[in-house]
């Protein structure tokens, strides 16, 4: 396969100046089929295969493929209530919007493990959850401990189990506090010494200080077509240095994220990847009602990812493919009907996030050079 339109695709963005820099690679039975680099990391150098990008929320089907294992290890079952390892999750208020602002309403329900990881917990999502943000998000020397602990003082946009709507940070904060209560370990360690080494994935981390300054990819914004460069102070928003968050913060490269995608795949048609059959199908299984708002075979939450049904006019996305995006820019999924996982990597600030324009540009242009 010669990629043509993928080639195409990705000379584009830089020639539009929406990034400066971006890589993708494409696998298909298991076999490398397509990788490239192109334009620059920041300052004149060249993006290359050490270069390391802020996945924003590509962290979060990480954390749920850390929760599972501890499912497979049979220390938790995602139907668990958080409140069973954080007890203050027992009494949660769904928010009440008066002339006032919002106020606690009903006393909320039970929320699991299972609605954290599918957007359906009401934390941290919705108008609430943008007005309490700015209070909520770890900030200072939080650790995922103290931020979690605070997130229980905060109300939920709905009931638990009623609705979905995404839940950037708190959610998947709260998820991997639990792994690191049910591991006994800091949640960094568990992600490195269960997920990344075990793969092979030495150049991902959650420190901006693991990296020679060289190989961090700048975030850009783009202003009247010019690309601005922003200072590199972070790994997501305004975490702390090396906050260790479920739902956002992790750097890695391009080749380090095919590594945990591709042995998805693998765990999915029943090899040996990262986790057992099993739980490989029920992340990326359709978990929500299709009663619950904004849900459709064409779009659904699987655990940590977007879970398609159906290829639809809107939508070309096979049937049973499965991955998410970060706000920078980073998209991946996995296409079972193909046998196939596709990686895309560039760092913005304007041309970033689920659903961007660019994230369906790069899987339109893989699926025309893959499906003719």
């Amino acid at each position: 396969m010669s990629f043509p339109s993928l080639k195409r695709y990705l000379n584009e963005i830089i020639a539009d100046r929406k990034a400066a820099g971006c890589c993708a690679a494409v696998y298909v039975n298991g076999e490398r089929r397509f990788r490239a680099f192109l334009g620059e990391s920041g300052e004149g150098r060249a993006v290359n295969e050490h270069t390391a990008f802020r996945l924003a929320s590509m962290t979060k089907p990480i954390t749920a493929v850390a929760v599972l294992l501890l499912e497979q290890d049979g220390l938790l079952r995602v139907t668990d209530p958080v409140s069973a390892y954080l007890p203050a999750y027992g009494e949660l208020y769904v928010a009440k919007k008066t002339d006032r602002g919002f106020v606690a309403g009903e006393r909320a329900g039970e929320v699991t493990i299972r609605m954290l990881l599918t957007h359906s917990s009401g934390i941290g999502s919705g108008e609430i959850g943008d007005v309490q943000n700015a209070a909520m998000r770890p900030q200072g020397n939080d650790t995922l401990a103290s931020a979690v602990d605070r997130y229980a003082s905060g109300l939920l946009d709905f009931a638990p189990g009623t609705a979905q709507m995404y839940s950037p940070v708190l959610g998947f904060d709260v998820a991997a506090r639990i792994v690191e209560i049910v591991s006994g370990m800091p949640y960094g360690k568990f992600v490195r010494e269960r997920i990344f080494l075990p793969l092979g994935m030495r150049e991902t981390s959650y420190n901006l200080t693991d990296y020679d300054r060289d190989n961090l990819a700048v975030t850009y914004r783009t202003e009247n077509g010019e690309l601005i460069p922003e200072p590199l102070l972070h790994n997501f928003d305004v975490f702390p240095a090396g906050y260790t968050g479920g739902g956002a913060g992790l750097i890695s490269t391009l080749d380090d994220y095919c590594k945990f995608a591709e042995s998805l795949r693998v765990s999915y048609e029943g090899g040996e990847g990262i986790l057992s059959f099993r739980q490989a199908r029920e992340m990326a299984k359709p978990q929500l009602d299709l009663t619950i708002g904004g849900v459709s075979p064409e779009f659904n939450w699987g655990y940590g990812v977007r879970a398609i049904a159906q290829r639809s006019a809107a939508q070309r996305l096979n049937g049973g493919s499965f991955g998410w995006s970060g706000a920078y820019g980073t998209h991946f999924w996995i296409d079972p009907v193909n046998r196939m996982t596709a990686v895309y990597m560039h760092n913005s600030s304007t041309y970033g996030g689920a659903g961007a324009p660019h994230t369906v540009a790069f899987e339109n242009a893989v699926l025309d050079d893959v499906e003719g």
